[in-house]
């Protein structure tokens, strides 16, 4: 009995605590809508009671585009609003005599069929408390309608003042906006107030953007408010506000979209008179000023949806399949209707309506996905708990499911149903995550304390205590699906940190399960205890891979003791593979321009890049940071490449794309790829094939040449061959997917899909080969209809976006704005097909795919009083056509037929129209009367020989500002094709080739290609082949233009001693050829040469011709003679002759030559050089003639040497060389010179120890020495020089005439 009693004394402690803490007149706030005051009274309205004051109100709202024609439109409010004081702290507003009006550019007028709204808005009357110039609470009264209660809310907002402003004030102030700051100054008898508004609608807007970061203040949006107070002795006597909502839609463009709001209250009268009847007033609800969504309508959509007309909007699109634009739109409804249905109602619904149109399209399954309520969702989860849905069908729904905006508790726990299943358990773990990631941005502390929060993060925990070494393929599978859906919720960090922990450490786990241990710190908060990634990242035996992966972690929550660690790791680095990543990262972080990496760049200490590492980006780690500035926001892309001592291949690439717009960052998308045990499957691609293979294809050949004659025997030679085709694709697969192999040895590989952030896809090798096995299973259905003949159309209907942004404004009107894409996608196939085998099949039909993307876009005010706002509508329609077909025979030849029955090829299509909407009154904003029109088109010259003609046209209003977004105006893109030659049915293009191998080389002994693409039957000659045959003796090249004619053929020939050589080359029957020839004759007593070279490079001149012929004697004689035709006037000729005579005593060398260039130089020229004993000679003879007179060999010079050596008695060596040398044109010059050296005698002491002297002698000369005596000079009287030792002593000439 103590207990209770204890608790109910503890309440009552905390109730009297919070009252107070409200304070003032608020302690009544209880009893509000009691017609009685009690608590501190007011001095505001103390001698008050029974005063009624009158006001005029009005508002007028308009949304206008910027530079665009359409006038004044908008809606209007114009009412009287009586307000009584009828407490000491109570007051009471009644309205009357309202109008409400819509206003157009051609007329102004009331709407007539609105008299139930202004009934509404008269009916009741509104208690509120007014204190210290702010509305403190209101006294909702049954039957208020929430738009009308939000009009009321507007006007008494304009009432709320400061009483105490004496120049300038800020304080917190709560009105239809929400709670934000005031701005109140005082000038003369007026008060000047301003509101950020954008404080208020805080909440709003990140709902708005809910995948994204606020970096700084949104600037999608600008908001103001102004207003103008006059306030009197007890209520403000006039209050004038403006209040302006714009759209910025892109960087460099601002405001094209307004909402303008104009509210005046203004007092006319205060009286005592009759009262407004408070006493009969209900005691109500308890409420405040703050804007409140009107869920009235929603309910009473709610109500008027039914499956039997939600049944109908199925009926209608399947009727409508063939008209995009109409599919669109009621798909779009279709959307609509089933966010507003109840469980029970979209159950019936599913029973009624789940049906296939006749196209197999079933609409109603492609809009629960996209319908995003939790009604839909909760639907989607039975259907697949009950096994109504493929399994394909159930992967795609669980990624849409994970990126709905705003998840709720139960649609978390209708997640959780599926963590049961095994088949759906790894992709529900994926959903599950980013949903509770998404739940827990929006309730942020009570996220975690949701049954279904906790039921669902109970199962990772139980998932991951078991552990992640050795364990079975599905376990692996199972915990790698775990660890990436920790890292999507970052929630439980105290309970799964230690399980990480043990897998991350756990060394006998799989790499790529330590690799996503690792990664699923990502999320967590800086709080959590990271010194496993310490550890991780600086023990230098760990895996590089792992390492690098907890630096990636350590950085996202920098401190200073992180940046110590990385700065003393980095110096004493031991991996190139981590230092170099390490290096890379820190480095493009510091010259990064990414928004996000600012703080961290101002964060990073000078010196914590301490060493500097190898930065080739193929051979180590690296990491890049690229940003890109346009003026739809900033792109920021990251990529990195890890690689591992453990191989050549990089084992991890990634990239990340960030877009940062309006003040938010978007991680649109970020995919990861990893692989191991890789590089055996690469060598067996890019290595030498097998001697068996050619043989295999040869044999192949020789049976599609005999196929006919021997069918049944020719079968199983086919299946061989087609084995061994197959063999490398066997051993790919047996590599990759195969059993049999080691765990350790098998290639591994996993592919992870990021979008906003959150891991929505993993697929492993294993994965991706059960979906291609899946895929080809439903292609076989596919393939069975199109053998029958019969059409296939595949289809997708999708809405990308449905989004709405509701903003309170001063009239009480919201202001929305609703953005909402849905696309079209299509695929018609039909043809019949005709298979043998896979290289004998034929394919005739037609592919026409078509694409259509709506987006309509409306801002503006929307409510029960009408609307006022700009609406933009685009449309993107793609319609090509693919009609022919496609021969296959034996393997090597190829038909292609491309039928061109269409004169217009439409290939994308864009238009964009702007609207005024204006209560039910639509009209499309033409924007400036001057439109910019434009039209391109490809060359005449070049159309016409393609037969087709490629032409964009674009129009556009034209302003000074350029194009703005949305435009001012229509807009109009296409890009068609338009055929010119009318005759031109169809494409025809041909291809064979053959190939003929050499056992032991991979390269084909001969080899032919063909290619021809024609269009028969027109008129216009277009055709073009190309034929290539080459072997080891003979290449043919033979291209085929309407504009141009190729030939290229070459030969070589071996007759015997003769080898020559032809390359021929024909352009337009202009012909070029290089001819070469070699001729060798061996003779007993001599070997003879003859070489021909004959090249015509030129179309009118002659060829040009060069002959030599070589002769090499077996004796000592040789001979070269060369003729040259065709580049000079005359021939040229070129011949050497080369002899040598020996015998015991003597030898003698000659030389005879000839060179006649014409026009440049003619020469006779003769060498002869004998040896006798000591005795060296030499002469040399040239003739010579110049330019002109190069034929007459007029000018002549003449050298000769003679050289002798010996020595005398004496032992004195003598070196005696003469010279001379004469020209017809320079006088003579002859030279004798004698040099004189002493030997010296062996010496007489004992061996070893033998020296030679050279006494010296001073003599004259510039302070130097005279040499010895025994070096002596002679002159001889023409010419003398001399020189002892090498050194020159003095030298005369002299010159004879």
């Amino acid at each position: 009995m103590a207990m209770p009693m204890l608790l109910l004394g503890f309440a009552h402690v905390i109730l009297v605590v919070l009252l107070l803490h409200v304070g003032g007149c608020l302690l009544v706030e209880p009893l509000i809508c009691d017609s009685s005051c009690s608590g501190i009274p007011t001095a505001d309205f103390s001698s008050e009671t029974g005063v009624r004051y009158t006001y005029s109100y009005s508002t007028a709202i308009t949304t206008t585009l910027h530079g665009s024609d359409i006038g004044r439109d908008g809606l209007t409010l114009d009412c009287l609003v009586d307000i009584e004081v009828i407490s000491k702290c109570h007051l009471m507003m009644q309205i009357r005599n309202s109008q409400i009006k819509h206003l157009s550019p051609q007329r102004e007028h009331s709407v007539l069929h609105l008299k139930s709204l202004r009934e509404s808005l008269e009916r009741t009357s509104l208690k509120f408390s007014l204190q210290g110039g702010k509305v403190k609470a209101l006294c909702l009264q049954e039957g208020e309608q929430v738009w009308a209660l939000n009009i009321k809310r507007g006007l008494l907002s304009m009432l709320q003042t400061s009483t105490i402003v004496t120049k300038l004030k800020e304080e917190t102030e709560t009105d239809v906006h929400g709670t934000c700051t005031s701005r109140y100054e005082r000038r003369g008898p007026t008060l000047l107030k301003s509101r950020r508004l954008k404080q208020c609608q805080q909440s709003r807007l990140a709902n708005f953007w809910p995948h994204s970061v606020a970096l700084t203040e949104d600037t999608m949006l600008q908001m103001e408010l102004h207003c103008v107070q006059r306030p009197g002795k007890t209520m403000i006597e006039e209050v004038n506000c403006t209040e302006v909502v714009s759209l910025a839609t892109s960087v460099r463009t601002s405001e094209p979209v307004k909402t303008k709001s104009v509210s005046m209250l203004l007092l006319l009268k205060a009286q005592s008179g009759t009262s407004l009847g408070a006493e009969s007033l209900s005691p109500g609800v308890l409420t405040d000023l703050q804007f409140e969504d009107d869920r009235t309508s929603r309910l009473r959509k709610t109500r008027l949806t039914t499956p039997q007309k939600v049944g109908q909007t199925v009926m209608l699109l399947c009727s409508v399949a063939s008209d995009p634009q109409l599919v669109s739109q009621e798909f779009l409804q279709l959307v609509f209707q089933l966010k507003d249905m109840t469980l029970p109602q979209l159950k019936t619904l599913w029973q009624e309506a789940s049906y296939k149109c006749r196209n197999d399209w079933q609409p109603l399954l492609d809009a629960l996905p996209a319908c995003g309520s939790e009604n839909c969702i909760l639907l989607l989860t039975d259907l697949i708990m009950n096994n109504e849905l493929e399994e394909g069908q159930v992967n795609s729904f669980l990624t849409a499911l994970a990126l709905i905006p705003q998840p709720s508790p139960q649609i978390i726990g209708s997640i959780n149903g599926l963590l049961g299943s095994p088949q759906f358990r790894p992709k529900a773990m994926l959903t599950g995550s980013s949903l509770i990631y998404q739940l827990c941005q929006r309730f942020h502390t009570s996220c975690g304390e949701t049954p279904q929060v906790q039921s669902f993060m109970r199962t990772l925990q139980e998932t991951l205590s078991e552990g992640c070494e050795e364990k079975e393929p599905y376990q692996v599978r199972e915990l790698f699906y775990a660890l990436k859906s920790v890292g999507n919720s970052g929630l439980s960090a105290a309970a799964l940190i230690p399980l990480l922990n043990r897998c991350v450490l756990g060394h006998k786990a799989e790499l790529h399960l330590r690799l996503a241990a690792t990664q699923a710190f990502r999320r967590f908060p800086c709080s959590a205890d990271r010194s496993v990634l310490l550890q991780l990242y600086t023990s230098s035996q760990e895996d590089p891979e792992v390492r690098i992966a907890a630096y990636q972690q350590l950085i996202l929550c920098p401190d200073q003791k992180v940046f110590e660690v990385v700065k003393m790791t980095l110096r004493s680095e031991t991996s190139s593979q981590v230092g170099s990543f390490v290096w890379s990262h820190l480095t493009g972080i510091l010259r990064s321009e990414d928004p996000m990496k600012q703080t961290l760049i101002e964060l990073l200490p000078d010196d914590i890049i301490s060493r500097d590492f190898e930065a080739e980006f193929w051979k180590y780690s690296s990491y890049s940071d690229h940003t890109f500035v346009s003026g739809f926001g900033i792109k920021n892309v990251e990529t990195s490449m890890i690689f591992s001592p453990k191989s050549f291949l990089p084992r991890s690439v990634s990239a990340n794309l960030t877009i940062y717009l309006h003040g938010r960052a978007h991680n649109l998308l970020e995919i990861n790829l990893h692989m191991e045990n890789f590089e055996p499957l690469l060598r067996s691609a890019f290595g030498h094939k097998k001697d068996s293979e050619p043989d295999g294809k040869n044999r192949k050949q020789e049976t599609g040449r005999s196929r006919r004659r021997a069918d049944e025997g020719n079968r199983r030679e086919k299946e061989t061959c087609l084995s061994k085709t197959d063999s490398f694709l066997n051993q790919a697969r047996s590599m990759l997917f195969g059993r049999r192999k080691a765990d350790e040895e098998r290639p591994r590989c996993w592919v992870g899909l990021k979008i906003f952030g959150n891991e929505l896809s993993v697929f492993t090798c294993d994965d991706i080969y059960d979906q291609v096995h899946r895929v080809s299973l439903n292609m076989a259905g596919l393939a069975v209809k199109l053998l029958k003949g019969h059409e296939v159309q595949l289809s997708h209907t999708g809405v990308l976006m449905t989004e709405e942004l509701v903003l309170p404004s001063l009239s009480g009107v919201p202001i929305k704005l609703d953005v909402n894409m849905t696309s079209l996608l299509s695929l018609h196939l039909k043809g019949s097909f005709n298979y043998r085998d896979t290289s004998h099949f034929s394919l005739n039909g037609y592919i026409r795919p078509n694409a259509y993307v709506d987006l309509s876009a409306r801002m503006g005010v929307s409510g029960a009083l009408g609307q006022a706002a700009v609406e933009w509508l685009a449309e993107l329609k793609s319609s090509p056509s693919l009609d022919g077909s496609f021969q296959l025979q034996e393997g090597r030849d190829i038909r292609v037929t491309l039928n061109t029955p269409q004169d217009i090829l439409d290939i994308i299509s864009l238009s964009s129209r702007v609207f005024q909407l204006s209560g039910g009154h639509k009209e499309e904003i033409k924007g400036p009367k001057s439109q910019i029109h434009k039209t391109a088109c490809t060359p005449k010259s070049l159309s016409k020989m393609i037969g087709w003609q490629l032409c964009s046209n674009v129009s556009y209003p034209s302003l000074a500002s350029g194009i703005t977004f949305p435009p001012t105006g229509p807009i109009h893109l296409s890009l068609r094709l338009l055929k010119l030659d009318k005759g031109l049915y169809y494409y025809l293009l041909e291809a064979a080739y053959s190939l003929h191998y050499k056992r032991g080389t991979w390269l084909p002994r001969e080899a032919s290609f063909h290619l021809l693409l024609a269009t028969p039957q027109s008129s216009i000659p277009r055709d073009m082949s190309l034929d290539l045959a080459f072997s080891s003796h003979r290449v043919l090249l033979r291209i085929k233009h309407p504009l141009k004619a190729i030939l290229l053929q070459g030969q070589l020939v071996q007759e015997r001693t003769i080898k020559s050589g032809k390359l021929e080359l024909v352009i337009d029957s202009v012909y070029y050829y290089i001819m070469g020839m070699v001729d060798s004759t061996s003779l007993q007593s001599e070997q003879r040469t003859r070489y021909h070279l004959e090249a015509k490079t030129a179309a009118d001149e002659h060829p040009m011709i060069l002959s030599a012929n070589v002769t090499r004697g077996l004796g000592r004689k040789s001979s070269f003679s060369a003729t040259l035709k065709n580049i000079f006037r005359e021939t040229a000729s070129l011949s050497v002759a080369l002899e040598r005579k020996r015998d015991l005593s003597s030898s003698l060398y000659s030389l005879e030559a000839e060179l006649f260039l014409p026009g440049l130089v003619g020469t006779r020229m003769m060498g002869l050089m004998e040896q006798k004993g000591a005795v060296w000679s030499s002469l040399l003879r040239v003739k010579y003639g110049l330019r002109g007179e190069s034929r007459n060999l007029h000018q002549e010079c003449y050298t000769s040497q003679r050289l002798r050596r010996g020595s005398d008695s004496n032992h004195t060596n003598i070196l005696r060389a003469d010279h001379e040398f004469y020209c017809s044109n320079t006088a003579s010059i002859n030279h004798k010179v004698t040099e004189h050296s002493v030997v010296a005698t062996p010496c007489q002491v004992k061996p070893r120890t033998c020296t030679r002297h050279l006494p010296l002698y001073p003599g004259p000369g510039r302070g130097g020495s005279r040499l010895s005596r025994d070096a002596q000079m002679s002159l001889t009287p023409a010419t003398s020089s001399s020189s002892s030792g090498g050194s020159q002593r003095r030298s005369q000439a002299s010159r004879k005439t």
